[in-house]
């Protein structure tokens, strides 16, 4: 059951006629006020009080290989497929962008799967966009070798964001003989997307908000 948002009561105005009744009302509504208030604050405090909190989130993937077409060169990496989504969002024509839709502090957890298609020994860094911004060291270095050899690559980060606000990951390599690896299902095994991207509210952004290095 969800918990139902608890409003002020609207309290009837006396009339020296009907004071009585009027009086009777007000202790009525009142009194229903402060049940439901009850119930709620009771719901929330109780053991399984999480269950009724609603917090923005969102589960984002791709099902397709993510190639690049220039060495040394920046690339956004899309997830263009919602799985989930409460007030965070994916562009539907830049789907690299995820955007919040009220202001807070973020988690995001990010997994990918490297392929190395040649045998020789490649870097691949990986790193966060805000809002066509990049963020100061926050880049993720890893080195692939070996041909059609695999690399799980995963992050988990915060990050304070306003409403509007998107957030973009971007990698690049001193090769182009690498991609973000996707497959279709194939026994015994479901697909394997070449990116996911799950995104959940953590707080209220603070009262002095921090600059990135």
């Amino acid at each position: 059951m969800r918990l139902q948002k608890v409003e002020p009561p609207r309290l009837p105005d006396a009339a020296p006629e009907y004071i009585r009744r009027v009086a009777d009302t007000m202790t009525n509504v009142i009194r229903l006020y402060f049940n439901r208030l009850s119930y709620a604050v009771n719901a929330l405090v109780g053991a399984n009080g999480g269950q009724f909190v609603e917090c923005p989130y969102g589960l984002f993937f791709n099902t397709l290989p993510v190639a690049l077409t220039a060495i040394n060169t920046a690339h956004t990496i899309a997830v263009p497929t919602t799985y989930l989504g409460n007030s965070v969002l994916v562009d539907s024509t830049f789907t690299s962008r995820i955007y919040v839709t009220v202001s807070g502090v973020y988690n995001f957890q990010f997994s990918g799967q490297l392929k190395s298609t040649s045998s020789s020994s490649k870097q691949v860094w990986v790193w966060i966009r805000r809002s066509l911004a990049d963020i100061g060291y926050s880049t993720h270095q890893y080195t692939l070798a070996g041909s059609g050899n695999h690399m799980e690559i995963s992050w988990n980060f915060d990050i304070d964001m306003q409403e509007g606000q998107f957030i973009e990951l971007l990698w690049a390599s001193d090769s182009t003989d690498v991609t973000l690896e996707a497959a279709a299902a194939s026994g015994p095994h479901p697909g394997i997307p070449s990116v996911v991207i799950a995104v959940n509210f953590v707080s209220p952004l603070p009262d002095i908000l921090p600059v990135p290095p």
